[in-house]
């Protein structure tokens, strides 16, 4: 397992929700995921970043949908940030 000081240990990513901000542990690589499938759906790629952040992180049943949402906005900022699907998350 890596350690916390380890440079190739997941880092933490802070996102916003209407409520505050919370850290969500190895969103780059979740983004990379996602944005390297298949062209999805608003709603799929909601699930797919929702179910790919609760795997490594705790999310709160009652916020699930808050959390799908920022994860979403956030998603399609990183997306616009670059050219191409998926090279602005992958590292290297």
């Amino acid at each position: 397992m890596a350690k916390c000081c380890d440079p190739s240990a997941p880092r933490v990513y802070n996102i916003k929700l209407d409520t505050g901000t919370v850290g969500i542990l190895g969103l780059d690589l979740i983004m990379a995921e996602v944005s390297l499938m298949e062209l999805l759906s608003e709603e799929k790629a909601k699930n797919e970043l929702l179910q790919r952040a609760a795997a490594g992180n705790y999310i709160p049943g009652s916020a699930r949908e808050k959390y799908a949402e920022a994860l979403y906005r956030e998603y399609i900022h990183k997306l616009k940030e670059k050219d191409g699907p998926g090279c602005q998350f992958i590292k290297g």
